[in-house]
């Protein structure tokens, strides 16, 4: 970090950089606690619900307008393909 005329600022920078370095990526948590939630007995009926509605509300909620509707094809494509590279359908 460059020397500034304004070295308590530069230590603040620093501590926030420090304590957002120790805080855990959501997403590692996300899927962490995904993994856990599916290998668990949770009802898989309620557990395929709220994974879709979490998908769907990411879509609405953090992609463009015009993005939302190739990405929510892509992804039921993705899911079609992934079951039937199971032998599920």
């Amino acid at each position: 970090m460059p020397d500034r005329a304004f070295p308590d600022l530069d230590e603040m920078i620093r501590q926030i950089e420090a304590k957002a370095a120790q805080l855990p990526d959501p997403l590692a948590v996300l899927i962490a606690q995904l993994k856990t939630t599916i290998a668990s007995d949770a009802d898989p009926y309620l557990l395929a619900g709220a994974l879709v509605e979490g998908i769907a509300t990411t879509i609405a909620a953090k992609l463009p307008p015009k993005r939302q509707g190739v990405v929510a094809v892509a992804t039921v494509c993705l899911l079609r393909d992934r079951l039937k590279a199971s032998g599920s359908i």
